[in-house]
């Protein structure tokens, strides 16, 4: 705490009087100022901080009562005690004169050195206290401005990096849906590649039959022609025709099957619209539009449960789930050439779908699937992982569906990932920004 200075001033005609006063207040390390008249302690109070003023009442041209009344009128030395010293006997209108001049004691000649010192000291011990208090109602007022300081610069700084979370939150929001529309997309790709991978074999032996058919027609016009058509002929003909047009019918069936599941699939993977479905109709669809990726393995997919539920949520989520969940077993679950299954079950509880996915794989570690749904996490990231499978349907089932999954895995022991979801989607599903 600073250092607080005591100054007492002596008010007196005296000097003889000024050394008797030094020598007898010298135990209470004061600083002294001394002056011979009223219009010098006038002056002297005014520059100074007194904490008490010892004045003498009997002095030449203004008396110490005269003196004391304008120090107390005065603002700048109202507030300082003033103990008069007096050679006469105290009687009721000396003392009210006294008082009434600002007066706070009397003390009468010869003054005894222990009163003096006595009473000196209580106003010191005031004035001391007071100067603390002071000092502290400034500390506490600077501590109080500094914290408002902190304060405002505080909230400068929360609503700038508030901005800055906003900021950084709207850009995690569009990569995450930049993330998912791409997947989508892979996914579209994927089906797409797929389809017409399959849709090779039925629309080359519908080309060939026709090409065979159109030949075989050629000639018997050319024999009709001729004039030497045979019933012979003419039967084998027909033989053909009609193999022909069954194998034709056929493929083009196993064709139009491959199509309205594509149709079917990939309207719903590029579109978010909720609709009416039945669930497992539909997961027969996506499965069906799957098996080109199974075509070269030894990985089966069983469908099966409630074959009745209708369910009103976005189907496209659903396959592009189901499509992750798949190409995910196939890529981590099932070393190649490996044989296994994978199982789809469809249940109704407590008004939520219930699906379980499960394939017999490899299984996973607890430390890998603590991080199953993290984004870019990926244990295959050398053959093609991006790390982006899981974490999308994480996004797809928590947000697009309202549902939650749970995992449990063993090694060696495969993998199961159980999904619930609201059979009737009451929430707009997440909306994607527009390509343009």
């Amino acid at each position: 705490m600073e250092k607080i200075f005591s100054k007492i001033l002596i008010v007196d005609d005296e000097p003889n009087n000024h050394r008797v006063y030094e020598r007898t207040l010298e135990s209470l390390n004061l600083e002294f100022v001394k002056v011979l008249s009223g219009q010098q302690a006038l002056a002297v109070a005014h520059r100074h901080d007194f904490f008490l003023i010892l004045m003498d009442v009997q002095m030449p041209e203004m008396d110490g009562f005269e003196t004391a009344s304008l120090l107390l009128d005065h603002p700048k030395t109202s507030h300082i005690p003033i103990i008069f010293i007096t050679a006469f006997d105290r009687d009721e209108s000396f003392e009210f004169k006294g008082y009434a001049s600002g007066a706070v004691d009397y003390l009468v000649k010869p003054i005894n050195d222990d009163i003096l010192n006595s009473k000196v000291n209580v106003f010191l011990e005031l004035f001391l206290e007071r100067k603390k208090l002071e000092q502290a109602c400034e500390t506490r007022q600077k501590a109080e401005n500094e914290l408002r300081t902190h304060k405002n610069n505080l909230e400068i700084i929360v609503k700038e990096r508030t901005k800055e979370l906003q900021s950084s939150l709207t850009e995690l929001i569009d990569t995450q849906n930049k993330l998912v529309e791409t997947e989508k997309m892979a996914s579209l790709g994927r089906l797409v590649a797929g389809i017409a991978h399959e849709l090779n074999t039925p629309i080359g032996i519908c080309v060939t039959a026709a090409s065979y058919l159109e030949n075989d027609a050629q000639e018997l016009q050319n024999t009709i022609k001729d004039g030497t058509i045979r019933k012979s002929k003419l039967d084998e003909f027909l033989n053909s025709a009609i193999q022909a047009s069954a194998l034709l019918l056929n493929n083009l069936e196993r064709a139009a099957a491959l199509i309205g599941n594509f149709k079917l699939i990939a309207v719903d993977i590029s579109s978010d619209m909720i609709r009416d479905f039945n669930l497992f109709e539909y997961l027969e669809s996506t499965v069906d539009s799957l098996q080109p990726a199974l075509k070269h393995t030894q990985i089966k997919i069983s469908l099966s449960g409630d074959k009745t539920l209708e369910i009103k949520a976005c189907p496209g989520s659903i396959s592009q789930i189901i499509t992750n969940f798949v190409m995910n077993s196939l890529l981590h679950a099932f070393d190649d050439g490996l044989s296994g299954e994978i199982s789809i079950h469809l249940s109704l509880g407590n008004e939520k779908i219930l699906i379980t996915y499960k394939d017999d794989g490899v299984g996973m570690s607890e430390e890998v699937k603590a991080l199953i749904f993290e984004p870019f996490f990926t244990t295959k990231r050398a053959t093609g992982g991006s790390g982006l499978g899981l974490s999308i349907v994480y996004n797809l089932i928590s947000q697009n569906l309202g549902g939650e999954i749970n995992c449990e895995s063993e090694i060696g022991e495969g993998t199961t990932f159980q999904i619930s979801f609201p059979s009737s989607m009451q929430v707009t599903a997440l909306t994607l920004p527009d390509n343009e």
